[in-house]
């Protein structure tokens, strides 16, 4: 797919990016490239998605969090941010009212925490669960009481 013009305009001179699928995007700047994006026509918030990735030797425990927009009726565009273990990212709740629940549920089951988030508590499993199920250093064994 290619990138439409306004689209490579706004990448290259507001934030310095060149059009990839995803782009990678410092934490810093994940609001204001969401709210910049949203002012040209990405409207539609189609997902937010986290994974986690244990410490390697070359890289620290970290965890990417991936959203992609849509603008109708066929633009979209994907972006990233890492986020270091213990550390945070903004919320996207102040632009993207979509944003909600889809940041509970990635907090919920990969443990990211998204900053200035307004109700940012577990969605699917119980209050008093412990630990984060979709972590890649989540034990398989783990011992669970039945739940509905």
């Amino acid at each position: 797919m290619s990138t439409p013009d306004d689209l490579a305009s706004l990448l290259r001179e507001g934030f310095d990016l060149e059009p990839a699928d995803p782009l990678t995007v410092d934490r810093s700047r994940v609001v204001e490239l969401a709210r910049s994006l949203k002012g040209i026509g990405f409207e539609y918030f189609s997902y937010c998605a986290a994974a986690h990735y244990p410490a390697t030797d070359a890289d620290p425990d970290r965890t990417v969090v991936e959203y992609r927009l849509r603008r109708l009726p066929r633009d979209e565009v994907a972006f990233r941010v890492w986020v270091p273990t213990g550390e945070s990212t903004p919320s996207l709740c102040g632009v993207f009212a979509g944003a909600d629940w889809q940041e509970r549920e990635q907090y919920d089951l990969v443990g990211t925490v998204f900053a200035d988030h307004p109700d940012l508590r577990r969605i699917m499993l119980p209050e008093d669960w412990e630990g984060h199920p979709l972590r890649r250093d989540y034990a398989i064994d783990t011992r669970h009481h039945p739940w509905r």
